[in-house]
Formats: structure tokens, C-alpha cells, sequence
């Protein structure tokens, strides 16, 4: 029962491999991300899910990156598998948020995503999700019928990025989600 309205699916495939990055409100973001992305990518989660009973034995299945968030120095070590991913031709689906946010707001973006592409030079691919709660709200259980309005922005080239300006480069980034985001609540 959930209508996936996509604009700009033409920016899916223009450029990859590449770093699909989305913003993470409800727990069907990762199954909408997989329908639109639909083959040759890899998703990064959290180490924490890896010990979920039901999702880390499919997470890992699929060849999902773990990484853990609570060591900084080992997350950088963790996205080399994610480098090499994207080096062997598979595109990367990341939430550059980290988890789920407990609201509509958009949360304070983290900066793996961002390294990753930079590391491999390929370009990042936002999608900015709206009304994706109204499918299915955080703490349930049940998909409710709903419009999730997907919209696919133009590839971001990552080749000439360096380490001193990625802090610019991603607010940037996280501003043009906010204005989409404003946008849809007029």
C-alpha cells in the first residue's frame, strides 16, 4: 500500500558507481532505497544490528559494511571495505544521519558517507525522502498505506574534494536537503 512517487530517477543511473546517500526517518527507508537503487550496490549499517537475530544474519547475507560507531579510529578502518565496494564497480547506500531520526527533522550529518566517496572518488547521490513516517512511524510494526515522495538529486563530483574543506561540502549538502524538506511542508 505504499505509492513511491520518484523524481529525478534519471540521476539513479547517470553516474556509478556511487554513494547513495538518504535521510533516515522511518524503518522502511532501507527497503525504499533498495527499490529504487535495485542492483549493484551494498548498504553500511551499524555494528549494533549485526547482533539483531532477524536483521544481522540478512544484513550480512547481503554484504552489508558494519561499522562501529563508538570507536572513531575503527569506523575509519571499517569504511576501507566499503572503498574497496565501490573500487570493484557496487555503488554504497548510506543513511550520512546514522540513524533513524525520532522526528520528521533532519539530523546532524555524520562524515562517513562523505570520506568513502571522497576515498574512492565517486560522486554522491542524495535522495531526500518525504512523508516516509506516514508509512510507517518509528516503533511500528505494521506498513501503513501511504505516498512517499522520493526525489533524486543530481550526482555530486567528489574528485577534487580534500579533507579541509569536507566539513563545507557536507553542510552544503545537508542545506539542500533542508530546503527540500521545507519545501514539502508548504
Amino acid at each position: 500500500g505504499v505509492d513511491l512517487q520518484v523524481e529525478g530517477e534519471e540521476n539513479l543511473w547517470s553516474r556509478r558507481p556511487a554513494v547513495f546517500i538518504f535521510n533516515h526517518q522511518s524503518g522502511i527507508d532501507v527497503l525504499l532505497v533498495m527499490k529504487l537503487i535495485r542492483r549493484d550496490v551494498v548498504g553500511v549499517a551499524k555494528q549494533e544490528i549485526r547482533r539483531n537475530p532477524i536483521f544481522g544474519p540478512l544484513f550480512a547475507a547481503a554484504g552489508v559494511v558494519f561499522i562501529d560507531r563508538g570507536d572513531r579510529e575503527k569506523a575509519i578502518e571499517a569504511l576501507a571495505p566499503a572503498v574497496d565496494a565501490l573500487e570493484r564497480g557496487l555503488s554504497i547506500a548510506i543513511a550520512p544521519e546514522g540513524t533513524r531520526s525520532p522526528t520528521p527533522r533532519l539530523g546532524r550529518f555524520k562524515k562517513g558517507a562523505f570520506h568513502i566517496a571522497m576515498q574512492a572518488r565517486v560522486p554522491i547521490v542524495p535522495i531526500v525522502f518525504r512523508n516516509a513516517l506516514d508509512a510507517l512511524p518509528k516503533g511500528s510494526f505494521f506498513v501503513r498505506p501511504a505516498t512517499v515522495e522520493a526525489l533524486v538529486m543530481p550526482p555530486i563530483d567528489t574528485s577534487a574534494w580534500s579533507r579541509e574543506y569536507l566539513d563545507d561540502h557536507i553542510e552544503a549538502i545537508r542545506d539542500r536537503y533542508l530546503d527540500v524538506l521545507e519545501e514539502g511542508t508548504r
